[in-house]
């Protein structure tokens, strides 16, 4: 058969497959369901996916199913697409099969099979042509390179089909009435509008980034072997990097795209790839510490890899090296998807660095098993010495390796037919892991060697016997998460040890006749970033001794140390008679004891060892817990008759007795002090230890904190609070710039802060800090003055007596009435200093006595009461003046009615 030229151009990534693909669907009568969604015919199978599209969703995978095709997008959600039009199943072709058709080596392949036909570039093709099946006669037509349709002689099955290029899926679907329907489907690669790279701070850069990479020249095979990857072919070229020697720092326009789910290449100015496979990208997880306006998020990482890659070429090592260096220095590649098609790339600004032939020295075999206290741990052992030991856990994959990757070739591992039978191991040379899947049924645990050969990237092969000790465990237990609310600095909680038995499926009594309590390891874990237990980074002060249990008897008779095992009645216990593990701590108060943080959740492993010996791990129990404090409304409980609308808002009147400093001496300084906003605050704040209340400073300027202070101060008071000689308080300062006689601060909203450490522990976590606003008044000031039946009848003509019955005056709560008159010499709250009433129209009537007189008593009993005294001038009405000035010097200016009639006096 001669030859056929056919466009590599269109033919570069076709359907679901690295290579690319071309896929014909069977189909049949029967009706397919979608996956997530049913849809009974091709129009709303159709508009389904529109939807998504035009919903910003792109296709993952596109894969071909009985009868149409299976289309994932990214979000997870799945459909399947089916023919509207029954489809007879073709007949085999010459040579053909007609189920899939793919690319690979420049070649065609139908169902897996290497054909004669050649994908090769044409020059004068104007457009992409891509193969489709015939109508007429259900054959496959592919174009050559004069760009005409040749019939093949492969007959298609079905006449569905589906072309992925330039990173958009095309699906070719007849209808029911057999005209073909299309629809375009972008994968992620074909959004992406725009390639950023990045420099090591992840900022972007106009900066040629270089790649530094290793390569080995094998124009002869190495000798055999019997790893993976077979041998090493001649004229083969090996490279790798070190990793960071190699990497490619970027982001995507727009930054949703998700570049982890596609291939990138290097891509010359010429559109020559870079003879260099880059690794899949991965998000960026070091921690970033500058912001750029230039990029939001979603970085990535990409690059050569530590893993070895093979290049094999025709001629010579320069067919590698040519296309990374020319004679006048590095070329210079831009980041381009590894997509047919793709139109977009990065600036040109990645160049290659290249060593060739270096040391391939691999010096050491790591196996990541456990150590004795069941924590992951890498054992190294020297390639150059005889021996070397590792510990494996039951059940749990071990990977093996070599302590310099990039310059591993390959690995394999072996055991004897003895050692795999008594432990179950499995053995996956392609991974490169290890895993034993049963244990002897003694408990003390048993070895076998394990063979590990390797050969570096320099042909030269190594091979080292390790003796592997598979670590048996009776059982795992993961106890429930362990609230604990914190009370006090030493304390405790425990937790019951049935979960533990549970997890020894049957073994519980074999456990107690092997375990040692005392041997017992304690590790306080936290999780990393990656979700795994690492040991906490602070903490471990707040547990009694740390490193053993003290499994005491204190004095009572009770179990002392940082771990006890109880019985049920909470005595010291033995294997047989356990009932309870209880945790003991201490809490630190300083800062440098790192102690254990409030909010955040910590692990407490126990391992348990045989006591036969300490290296013997029986099993382990992990117990979750998360200490809290209480919430600080719960401390600082707002009196709701001052903090009247529900918010932070403290509607501070001061108080009379607040003002008596000492014996016969009143204070007329505006100060409200700040236990009059909480219930019972001082009591409360026994459990915060340390605490304050300041000004907030940048205070807004209508609150400027100029007009007030906030202080804790010794404050010597005979009748309030006794118990405590300090008390904070709201002061405000003696500043009047509008001379109203009122302080500039007073009524205003002024801000002050609060924080606190619970139980006085100096760290964050145990940190309290609320704003609250106080609003500093006088109870009197914001009153009014009142009269009986909202007006007080007095003589015209004559003199009267105005009495306590007819005029009073009420606070700022409407409830509150109070006298202003005297009661004997005193007034009747100790807030009044002075009351004085004035007339508002001498034409109507004059003050007399503007002064409430005091009582006269006769015999204990009141035979002359307070009064003022007024004289009418003519018929009318009136205001009668009242000012009633408080001990902090603020003055009521109020008034009521005073009506003057004939005929009446008092």
């Amino acid at each position: 058969m001669n030859k056929k030229f056919l466009s590599a151009v269109l033919f570069g990534a076709l359907m679901v497959s690295s290579t690319g693909t071309f896929v014909s669907c069977k189909d049949y009568d029967d009706d397919i369901d979608r996956i997530d969604n049913t849809l009974n015919d091709l129009k709303s199978q159709i508009a389904a996916l529109q939807t998504e599209v035009a919903n910003g969703n792109w296709v993952t995978s596109v894969t071909p199913t009985e009868g149409g095709f299976t289309v994932v997008f990214k979000d997870g959600k799945t459909y399947t697409i089916v023919n509207g039009k029954d489809g007879e199943k073709g007949d085999k072709g010459e040579d053909g099969k007609g189920t899939e058709v793919a690319v690979k080596d420049g070649y065609w392949y139908i169902d897996g099979e290497k054909t004669d036909y050649l994908a090769v570039t044409s020059e004068d093709l104007k457009e992409v042509k891509v193969p489709y099946i015939s109508e007429e006669d259900g054959y496959w037509y592919f174009y050559n390179d004069k760009g005409e349709a040749e019939k093949s002689p492969y007959k298609a099955i079905g006449a569905a089909y589906a072309v992925n290029a330039g990173g958009v899926f095309t699906l070719y679907m007849p209808d029911a009435n057999g005209v073909m329907q299309t629809i375009k489907l972008p994968t992620a690669a074909s959004l992406i509008s725009g390639i950023n790279i990045l420099d090591g701070s992840t900022k972007p850069t106009t900066q040629d980034q270089a790649l530094s990479i290793k390569y080995w020249v094998h124009s002869n095979a190495s000798a055999d072997w019997a790893g993976p990857r077979g041998k090493i072919a001649a004229k083969s070229i090996l490279y790798s990097a070190k990793a960071g020697d190699a990497d490619i720092c970027f982001n995507l326009d727009p930054s949703n795209v998700d570049a982890t789910e596609m291939s990138f290449a290097l891509i010359n100015s010429q559109d020559g790839v870079a003879p260099l496979e880059l690794v899949s990208p991965a998000d960026y997880k070091e921690l970033i510490t500058r912001r750029s306006a230039t990029y939001n998020n979603g970085i990535f990482t990409t690059g050569i890899g530590e893993g070895s890659k093979i290049f094999t070429y025709s001629n010579d090592e320069s067919d590698f090296t040519s296309q990374l260096l020319k004679t006048s220095g590095n070329v210079i590649f831009a980041l381009t998807p590894n997509v047919d098609g793709a139109n977009v790339r990065s600036p040109y600004q990645i160049k290659v660095n290249t060593t060739k032939n270096p040391s391939a020295t691999l010096t050491h075999i790591i196996i990541t098993g456990v150590d004795n206290n069941a924590n992951s741990y890498d054992w190294s052992s020297s390639l150059s010495t005889s021996g070397g030991s590792a510990t494996i856990k039951v059940g749990v994959e071990a990977p093996v390796t070599a302590k310099e990757p990039y310059n591993l070739y390959d690995l394999y591992m072996t055991v004897t037919d003895a050692a795999k039978d008594k432990f179950g191991l499995l053995i996956d040379n392609e991974k490169r892991t290890i895993i034993a899947t049963k244990s002897p049924d003694d408990l003390t645990d048993a070895t076998f060697d394990l063979t590990v050969k390797v050969m570096d990237n320099a042909g030269q092969q190594y091979s080292k016997v390790v003796t592997v000790t598979v670590n048996r465990t009776m059982g795992e237990s993961a106890y429930d998460k362990q609230e604990k609310p914190l009370t006090k600095l030493t304390d405790t909680f425990a937790v019951p040890a049935e979960p533990l038995f549970t997890s020894l499926a049957g073994k519980a009594n074999d456990w107690k006749e092997s375990v040692d309590l005392s041997k017992t390891k304690f590790e306080l874990l936290q999780k990393n970033s990656a979700g795994d237990l690492v040991a906490a980074t602070e903490g471990n002060s707040s547990f009694y001794g740390i490193l053993d249990v003290a499994n005491t008897v204190a004095p009572n008779g009770q179990a002392n140390g940082h771990v006890a095992f109880l019985t049920s009645d909470n005595k010291i216990a033995t294997p047989a008679t356990l009932a309870n593990i209880r945790f003991s701590f201490n809490i630190p108060t300083a800062t440098v004891n790192a102690p254990v943080k409030i909010g955040k959740e910590y692990y407490i492993r126990l391992t348990f060892k045989s006591k036969e010996a300490s290296s013997v791990v029986l099993n382990t129990i992990t117990v979750p817990f998360e200490l809290s404090k209480p919430e600080l409304n719960s401390i600082l409980v707002k009196e709701s008759g001052v903090f009247v609308d529900g918010n932070n808002l403290a509607h501070a009147y001061m108080n009379a007795v607040d003002a008596k400093w000492a014996t016969g001496i009143i204070s007329s300084t505006s100060r409200y002090y700040i236990d009059r906003a909480f219930t019972n605050m001082y009591e409360n704040l026994k459990k915060v230890g340390d605490y304050s209340f300041d000004i907030v400073t940048n205070d807004d300027p209508s609150k400027p904190s100029s007009y007030y202070a906030v202080t804790n101060t010794v404050v010597k008071t005979a009748t309030v609070q006794p118990d405590y000689a300090v008390r904070s308080y709201v002061e405000l300062k003696n500043v009047d710039d509008n001379g109203d006689g009122i302080k500039d601060g007073y009524k205003r909203d002024l801000n002050v802060k609060f924080t606190g450490h619970y139980l006085a522990v100096q760290d964050d976590s145990y940190k309290y800090g609320e704003t609250y606003q106080f609003r500093v008044m006088s109870p009197i000031l914001e009153g009014e003055a009142m009269a009986a039946n909202n007006v007080v009848e007095v003589s015209a003509t004559g003199k009267t007596k105005i009495y306590r019955e007819d005029i009073w005056a009420k606070t700022y709560n409407n409830d509150v009435k109070y006298d202003i008159f005297k009661n004997n010499s005193s007034w009747s709250r100790a807030d009044i200093a002075t009351v004085k009433f004035a007339t508002g129209n001498v034409n109507v009537f004059q003050m007399v006595v503007d002064t409430p007189t005091n009582q006269v008593i006769t015999g204990g009993k009141v035979t002359t009461d307070s009064y003022i005294e007024v004289e009418g001038v003519s018929e009318n009405t009136a205001k009668l003046k009242v000012a009633i000035t408080d001990i902090w010097n603020y003055t009521l200016n109020s008034s009521v009615d005073i009506k003057t009639t004939l005929n009446t006096g008092k």
